[in-house]
Formats: structure tokens, C-alpha cells, sequence
């Protein structure tokens, strides 16, 4: 079965560009952007085709990546989104147009992980019938992790996500699997004034949608000046 995926990169990254004095997709992290870093890690679960979302002031993340070749087809929204869900949302739509029933792999574009650990994290999501499952980490020092609580019988199923679910010994780790049969709360999510993903998530749990969880290897959202040096040391640890 064909994998589709997007990459989630239409936000400005105002903390994390003001010290790079660069695009936050264009980051680099032990000699590769951020962009290519995430790119790679999809193209491991061997996609054939993957969506990005740029900003209108951003384009310059589009030139640098088609600059090489990559083993899988790109496609290029670009529209400058007000909220993090917005953009979610238009990844979706976009590769849920062909029919696809998906589950379709999606990530931010701020996630560095350790090699195969998407392709591990999808190939076990396509075996469960969850509308949206999630990549799980430790909290470490995120700046505002997004929590989330599983059944302590299954281990498997959400069971509270964002402040009902903190303390948690997981975090959202930035990448997840995701069915279209979300896309009927899209409408509804945007004329109520929704913004943030995880407010979204945490309506759909609300509205009895199944989510899932897997703990995965440890991850870094690099959106701070200090991620960076943290990724930097995450990514020598993982080489040893």
C-alpha cells in the first residue's frame, strides 16, 4: 500500500529565527537544515508522495529543497496559515483529495529523530484503525510539551491529551498518522475560532475519536536557540 505524507511548515518561528538569522526550516542541525532532516526521516518509510506547507515568505525553504532530488514526488502548498491547525488541516485535505483512506504520515518540520524511527512509528500505525495516532517522547525540556495519557490496560488508547493529561510520562513527539475521517470536524474547528493543533486533537478526543500513542525513541523539537545546541548533543549520543 502507497504512503503518502506532508510536512507541517507554514509557521514564522519568531523565537528560533531571530538568533539563526534564518528561516526556521533552514536551520541547520549537524550540517543539514531542519527541513532535510525531517524529509530524510519520512523518506525512510518510503513514500511516494509528500506535501509541504510554506508561508508566503518562506519560499526560499521551497528553492532549497527542490535544489536536490529526493526518492519520492513533492508537492508545494503555500499559503501563510493563521494557526498551526490551519495548516494541519490543509495537509490534510491536499493528500486526502485522491481518495485516499490514508492513515497519512505528517510531521512538523522542527523534529529531529533518531534514524528509521518514522518508518518504525508508521508500520505500526497502519495496523491500528485509529483516526489519528500519535508518535510519543518523553517531555524532557520542551518548552510547552504537549501531554498525553494512555490507558494504563491497552497502552495503547489516549485517554487525555494537553493540561487534562499533565503530569505525563509522554509527550507528542511532532509526527503522527492521520485518517481523512478527521477532516469532518475541519469545518466546524475553523468557524469556531480553533487554533492551535493541539486544541484540535483535544476536540477530537472530546468527540470520541479514537487516538493512539506510541512510544517512540526520544525526539528534540528544536524551537528555541537552546534546542539547537540540545539537538546538536542528541544527534552525537545517537551516532555512538
Amino acid at each position: 500500500m502507497s504512503l503518502r505524507a506532508g510536512v507541517i511548515a507554514a509557521g514564522r518561528g519568531d523565537r528560533l529565527r531571530g538568533a539563526a538569522q534564518t528561516l526556521k526550516p533552514l536551520v541547520r542541525i549537524g550540517g543539514r537544515t531542519l527541513v532535510e532532516r525531517v524529509l530524510t526521516s519520512i523518506g525512510e518509510a518510503g513514500p511516494s508522495e509528500v506535501v509541504l506547507i510554506i508561508n508566503e515568505a518562506s519560499t526560499e525553504v521551497r528553492d532549497h529543497v527542490s535544489s536536490r532530488g529526493w526518492p519520492f514526488e513533492l508537492r508545494w502548498i503555500v499559503e501563510t496559515t493563521p494557526t498551526s491547525m490551519h495548516s494541519f488541516l490543509r495537509v490534510v485535505e491536499t493528500l486526502a483529495h485522491t481518495g485516499d483512506p490514508g492513515p497519512f504520515l505528517i510531521s512538523t518540520v522542527d523534529t529531529v529523530a533518531p534514524a528509521g524511527a518514522y518508518a518504525r512509528f508508521i508500520n505500526e500505525a497502519r495496523r491500528r484503525d485509529a483516526a489519528v495516532t500519535l508518535a510519543l517522547t518523553a517531555p524532557a525540556s520542551d518548552e510547552k510539551p504537549l501531554s498525553v495519557r494512555l490507558d494504563r490496560l491497552d497502552g495503547r488508547t489516549v485517554t487525555a491529551i494537553g493540561d487534562a493529561a499533565a503530569p505525563s510520562e509522554y509527550a507528542t513527539a511532532g509526527y503522527y498518522a492521520v485518517r481523512p475521517s478527521i477532516l469532518q470536524e475541519a469545518d466546524e474547528a475553523r468557524r469556531d475560532g480553533l487554533g492551535a493543533l493541539r486544541v484540535f486533537l483535544a476536540r477530537l478526543l472530546a468527540r470520541g475519536y479514537r487516538l493512539d500513542g506510541i512510544p517512540s525513541p526520544d525526539s528534540i523539537d528544536v524551537d528555541r536557540p537552546p534546542d539547537v545546541e540540545a539537538a546538536e548533543a542528541f544527534l552525537r549520543r545517537a551516532s555512538l
